[in-house]
């Protein structure tokens, strides 16, 4: 879901009064033990929500791009984190006292509604992901984790094909398949065989979403 630029602009200019904080590739900024001490701002790169699934494995819930704000569910949920939140390249974000930022929230309504339009859609996404993660073969899986990215951080190219701006690892796809970085690579191969994508560099690129949609579909 697109972010509404005005909302964007609001939290821009609400969290610059706080100092910038830069996080290295691969840092923990929030750990699933601990209690969050403020609700960060992410403005520059990408950051992994992840917990651990009953089999002791990583596994990714979300991820947040430029814009957004986390987390979420224990800022205005008021739930225990237990959540780790880990930068995927260098990251800049900003962070607020909590109560703070829920002065904020109430004075601007705007915002708060928009939050509540992207929680919704994720929580859309997230059902999605979990019918797959409990019926889907290893390429439904890896497939489905590849449409929602691909929704969320494609870009459409000149010939029509679509490039996910994030960089993305098997091990980030597998994490997010709740499969082995092995089994979600041979589905990446087999996906690739068929057309339906190619890796470039570091990034994915899809040459047909359609055909990508339709794997995910019962």
């Amino acid at each position: 879901m697109l972010m509404n630029k005005k909302v964007v602009d609001r939290l821009e200019k609400y969290f610059s009064s706080y100092r910038p904080i830069s996080y290295r590739k691969g840092a923990t900024i929030i750990y699933s033990t601990d209690e969050p001490n403020g609700v960060y701002y992410l403005k520059k790169g990408y950051v992994k929500m992840n917990t651990i699934s009953i089999d002791g494995n990583e596994l990714i819930l979300n991820i947040h791009k430029p814009g957004s704000f986390f987390p979420t569910f224990w800022a205005i949920g008021e739930k225990p984190n237990s959540y780790s939140f880990i930068a995927m390249d260098k990251v800049t974000i900003y962070k607020s006292p909590k109560e703070d930022f829920l002065v904020f929230l109430k004075e601007n309504p705007g915002v708060l509604f928009d939050l509540t339009k992207r929680v919704l859609s994720g929580v859309d996404e997230l059902v999605i992901n979990i019918t797959h993660l409990l019926a889907g073969s290893s390429e439904d899986r890896v497939a489905s984790a590849l449409f929602i990215i691909t929704k969320r951080f494609g870009e459409k190219m000149k010939d029509g094909k679509i490039i996910i701006k994030l960089n993305l690892t098997h091990q980030d796809i597998a994490d997010m398949a709740g499969i082995t970085r092995e089994t979600a690579s041979l589905a990446i191969g087999k996906l690739t065989k068929n057309k339906i994508l190619k890796q470039q560099g570091r990034k994915f690129v899809i040459f047909d979403i359609n055909k990508l949609d339709n794997i995910t579909s019962y």
